[in-house]
């Protein structure tokens, strides 16, 4: 296989691997945000701390992996994203900015301020929507094929209207939705030692989840007119269009699972739904990083580059993989839901 076949993927897979865990991360702000009132608002809130305060830095990590292979590996779609999608990228860098500085001013204000608490966490909550929205924006105007670059490699329609179409924003609101199904799923795990706290999250995975399918659904025309390339990628018949099929299986399965309280089943099954949604964009948006101007190919370094980078991420995967197996398991081997009596 092609070195910069491989590289992208290797980007793909840690696009993924930070929907999965830093989009977590993101929904439980989202959720911290409407804990505003009821007997466990403060629970709730305390829960999502927990689970995420010790991982957060961490899961961004996945951020910096992808932009080094974007930057090394394929310069030329590194450039045109970095100037024709620079807003809602800086937007959505500023949500990630300001949402992990005002978690840890939250979490240090909780005994001291309780005004200054409450104002933190609405930061906190605030920032954890902007920066899936816009992410996702960003990637439905790569996807969509309203990103045209003129002679000089500038965005022809500017550097507004090629992400505030209809196909940016609904794959947008599935960014947020997507983050918010996945943390009510995964905290009802962290919730395992607190029954009530763990009926609250099972029934907002739940609505979530019906979310969740609801824009997928609404997605379906939005994408055969706005999104050509993807809407023929995504016909019936062809890998992409039996992975989709896939996605909404396991989308059901979370769904009856949660509803019979199968917790870690739940999980697995979201997990498989994430996946299988992603796999299912890769294949149909393939072989372009932009489309329809830029390729894999024609973006790709030369082979000199795309060697050094193969062999980089051999060396990623030696030595993130252990160290983030045993910080999770450090901080996830007890659940959350409780303080453990001394």
């Amino acid at each position: 296989m092609p070195f910069d076949v491989i590289l992208a993927g290797a980007l793909g897979v840690s696009i993924l691997l930070f929907a999965l865990a830093g989009g977590a991360d993101f929904g439980g702000g989202f959720w911290s945000l409407l804990a505003r009132r009821g007997e466990r608002a403060v629970e709730q809130q305390q829960l999502i701390e927990r689970s995420i305060g010790p991982l957060w830095e961490a899961n961004e990590l996945w951020v910096v992996v992808s932009a080094v292979i974007l930057w090394s590996a394929f310069a030329p779609a590194f450039a045109a994203y970095g100037t024709a999608l620079f807003i809602p990228f800086v937007l959505a860098i500023a949500g990630i900015l300001l949402r992990g500085a005002f978690l840890a001013f939250r979490i240090e204000a909780q005994e001291e301020a309780p005004g200054a608490y409450r104002f933190f966490g609405e930061i906190f909550g605030s920032m954890s929507i902007i920066t899936p929205f816009f992410l996702g924006a960003a990637a439905g105007a790569i996807a969509s094929g309203r990103l045209r670059l003129d002679e000089n490699e500038l965005p022809v329609d500017g550097y507004l209207q090629p992400w505030l179409g209809p196909f940016p924003i609904i794959v947008g609101l599935l960014g947020v939705a997507t983050c918010v199904y996945l943390s009510a799923i995964y905290l009802t795990l962290d919730a395992a030692d607190n029954e009530p706290l763990q009926e609250d999250f099972r029934i907002r995975g739940m609505i979530a989840g019906v979310a969740l399918g609801v824009l997928g659904v609404i997605a379906i025309p939005v994408t055969r007119a706005d999104a050509p390339h993807m809407w023929e990628g995504l016909a019936p018949g062809l890998s992409a269009s039996i992975l989709m099929i896939a996605a909404a299986a396991f989308l059901v399965a979370s769904l009856v699972l949660l509803f019979f309280r199968r917790y870690w089943l739940a999980r697995a099954a979201a997990i498989a739904q994430v996946v299988a949604v992603f796999c299912a964009w890769a294949i149909a948006q393939y072989p372009y990083l932009l489309v329809p101007d830029i390729t894999i190919q024609d973006a790709a370094s030369p082979r000199p580059v795309l060697v050094a980078m193969s062999i980089l991420i051999v060396v990623y995967v030696v030595v993130l993989g252990p160290s983030l197996w045993f910080l999770f398991r450090l901080f996830k081997t007890h659940p959350s839901g409780k303080e453990e009596e001394d």
